[in-house]
């Protein structure tokens, strides 16, 4: 049990890689404070792990919480109830984002505004509310948030996405430097594509092909294509390991990294 008796605040919860992120960290042993916009999405607590991976004993380690990234408010009144139900905050998932298409004459006013919300504004809001946790109970903790690929390399027609996922990078780094010497680690994640309704769509094959006709087997062809390993997209439990290492004491020297799970693509 890697994660025996520790806290996590998982953010975007609800999603392929934060619900497969939840069963993984609870199978490990650590009990979950699950942040979505669960009035939204209509969802029950049962529903955070698809797959069927979480026992009726892990189940009752885990909340649910409804919070919007992008409402400081909710996050600190989340926070403070996960405390309140499970304990202090010993780690933390930073994983919830949008993905809108656009380069730089076709993303809208409202696409940018809404991807810098949610995938930059909404990341800082929620480090703010679980490291001031951190901060008071003086134990340390770590940090781990869902960059990108696009976050290292840009992305042609993902414009306002590229350059959230870059921003943040540049707030792991500051974040790394400001709270290392309290014990607090931040490293990013950076996946390539995930096997997730969010990257795998129809929406997401005509946008690659630039084609109306597009079709998930020129998707899936696109992706193989990118990558040095012969696979098109990494499960959602590649990334959820790469969290529960980051969260663990196996990597309590790891801060201020940018890990690439990307099959190779960065280095092809």
């Amino acid at each position: 049990m890697r994660l025996e008796g520790k806290v996590v605040v998982v953010t975007g919860a609800g999603g392929g890689i934060g619900s497969a992120t939840c069963a993984r960290l609870l199978d490990e042993g650590a009990s979950i404070a699950a942040l979505d916009r669960w009035s939204e999405q209509s969802l029950a607590t049962a529903d955070l792990a698809p797959r069927g991976t979480v026992s009726a004993q892990a189940a009752g380690r885990i909340v649910a919480l409804d919070a919007d990234v992008t409402d400081a408010t909710a996050l600190e009144a989340a926070v403070a109830a996960a405390g309140t139900a499970l304990g202090e905050i010993d780690g933390a998932f930073l994983n919830a984002g949008i993905l809108r298409g656009g380069n730089l004459q076709t993303t809208t006013d409202k696409d940018w505004q809404d991807t810098l919300d949610v995938n930059l504004t909404g990341v800082w809001k929620s480090a703010r509310a679980v490291t001031g946790a951190m901060r008071a109970h003086g134990r340390g903790g770590s940090v781990v948030i869902t960059s990108s690929i696009s976050g290292l390399r840009g992305a042609q027609d993902f414009a306002a996405y590229a350059a959230a996922k870059h921003g943040v990078v540049g707030l792991m780094r500051s974040m790394a430097q400001e709270l290392g010497p309290l014990g607090i680690r931040v490293n990013t994640l950076h996946p390539t594509s995930v096997d997730t309704p969010m990257v795998n769509s129809l929406e997401h094959a005509q946008r690659w092909t630039k084609s109306t006709g597009g079709t998930m087997a020129d998707l899936e062809a696109i992706y193989r294509a990118r990558h040095l390993l012969p696979v098109a997209w990494l499960d959602p439990r590649d990334i959820a390991n790469a969290v529960l290492w980051l969260l663990s004491d196996e990597a309590r020297y790891v801060t201020g990294v940018t890990l690439p799970l990307d099959a190779g693509l960065c280095v092809k």
